[in-house]
């Protein structure tokens, strides 16, 4: 395997020392922590090593099995040339046993159940902790903590991996807080005041020393944050170790709406695109009007039971909010309905925006809302698979940060009240997507939704100038 680099060392050193049962290294991403990973689950079943425990089986715990699956190839490429190995390598499953020994190695995901049964086990090797996803890998976490305190286990536990997409929780803790005899803590994190300077970047990533492809990349990614403020909070994260939790969770700054509601209000040009978020229980139905100008429009359609009134406390928000919102005309209720049909807010759209050129939609209830709709009206449902989120998130934020999203006073409002309660989730791959606020349904991020989806068929349509709205929306 490739010799290991000082900073490497240093850490195996003092993680596998006597004494100590915890150790984690946190680093910027790119920097070989998964290697590092599968460095020490070759050593861990390495006869003769001094981290080798005949008869024993010990887990290898990543966020999913294709994740741990990157840390397994890299222990692969150095075991199997020795011969006395097998290997499980299925859809489901991951494991290595040295048959001579029965020295076995499982692979187990971010699900505190499938930990509970670490009896006799001495190693738990934890590759990139931050993106456990099971209630931020406390789960996890708590099953490994309980094993180590059971009378006489030999369980030791060493994390490796960087802070972020996670922003607060266990792990943060035990990478800034962690203290005692028997907790060892390596941490590479920039300063914050120094993000774009080199020598900082450099102090943090140390695989820069031997990888000239490393070097470029990080210059690239700095100068591109340097004019994007949105590349920014990316950077800090996964490039400085320094999670940054109000970019991760808000899908639009208050900067950059500030920046959409002071630019001057664009006129309607043409036939708009219409974006559609049908309902499903508590939710409304919002749809977002957005011409090919910038100018962007919101209505939405509330259920008529519970009450008003009702469904303000039920949501925890100031009396009178959603009476404003009605009184705006930016919003409908549906009289007499726990659930408003589809073609109430199809109406509505017709009424304030004229017919439109393309309706865009998740695939929630698509079949009724086709049945609303003209046959001469094109509707194209987009996948909702995380790169897509991502793709249309992006859409928004670039349109609203750079330019030319504007909003007239009529539906500020009501976008403004959507956006201060959506929420965005992040993936360990960089990626975000939507997500609802609790469990209850209890926040009214309909319209931010339907935002996402105009602004990034929009967005597809300003890099295709020459084709029509309605082949923008297709995923």
């Amino acid at each position: 395997m490739i010799e290991l680099r000082p900073f490497q060392r240093r850490f195996i050193q003092a993680a596998t020392a006597p004494g100590i049962d915890t150790a984690a290294l946190s680093l910027p991403r790119g920097n070989g922590k998964s290697w590092l990973a599968g460095h020490l689950v070759s050593r861990v079943l390495t006869p003769d090593d001094a981290l080798f425990r005949p008869g024993t089986e010990s887990v290898l715990c990543a966020a999913s099995i294709e994740q741990a699956r990157i840390v397994f190839r890299f222990a692969r490429a150095d075991l199997e040339p020795r011969g006395g190995y097998r290997f499980l390598d299925s859809h489901t499953r991951i494991g290595i046993v040295h048959e001579a020994t029965n020295t076995r190695l499982r692979v187990i995901g971010s699900n505190g159940r499938t930990a509970m049964g670490l009896v006799g086990c001495p190693w738990a090797i934890c590759d990139e902790p931050g993106a456990w996803e099971v209630n931020g890998g406390q789960l996890l976490h708590d099953a490994i903590e309980t094993a180590k305190g059971k009378p006489g286990s030999p369980l030791r536990a060493v994390y490796i991996g960087t802070l972020a997409p996670a922003t607060d929780g266990w792990r943060h803790e035990l990478v800034n807080d962690g203290k005692g005899e028997s907790v060892y803590v390596q941490a590479l994190q920039g300063d914050a005041e120094k993000w774009d300077r080199w020598p900082e970047i450099r102090r943090v990533n140390p695989l820069v020393a031997v990888s000239a492809d490393f070097r470029r990349k990080l210059l690239e990614e700095r100068d591109a944050a340097r004019r994007d403020s949105r590349l920014k909070a990316r950077f800090l994260s996964y490039r400085l170790n320094l999670p940054t939790g109000d970019e991760s969770t808000m899908l639009l700054t208050v900067d950059d709406w500030e920046r959409v509601t002071a630019r001057p209000v664009a006129e309607r040009e043409g036939r708009p695109l219409v974006a559609i978020d049908l309902a499903g229980g508590r939710a409304w139905s919002a749809a977002v009007g957005m011409w090919r100008s910038g100018r962007v429009e919101a209505l939405a359609v509330a259920p008529g039971i519970p009450s008003l009134a009702e469904q303000e406390k039920r949501d925890r928000v100031p009396a009178g909010t959603y009476r404003a919102l009605v009184e705006s005309g930016a919003l409908r209720v549906a009289e007499g309905l726990r659930v408003q049909p589809p073609g109430e807010l199809i109406q509505a759209t017709r009424e304030a925006w004229g017919a439109p050129e393309l309706i865009v939609c998740d695939r929630f209830r698509l079949g009724e809302l086709q049945d609303c709709v003209s046959a001469s009206t094109p509707v194209v449902p987009r996948v909702a698979r995380w790169s897509e989120a991502a793709a249309d998130i992006r859409g928004l934020r670039k349109v609203a940060a750079d330019g030319p999203l504007s909003c007239p006073e009529s539906s500020r409002l009501l976008i403004a009240a959507s956006l201060a309660v959506a929420m965005v989730k992040n993936d360990d791959q960089g990626n975000v997507r939507l997500s609802k606020r609790g469990t209850n349904n209890t926040a009214r991020d309909d319209v931010a939704a339907a935002l996402v989806l105009a602004a990034g068929a929009f967005v597809r349509s300003l890099e295709r100038p020459r084709q029509r709205w309605r082949y923008v929306g297709a995923a």
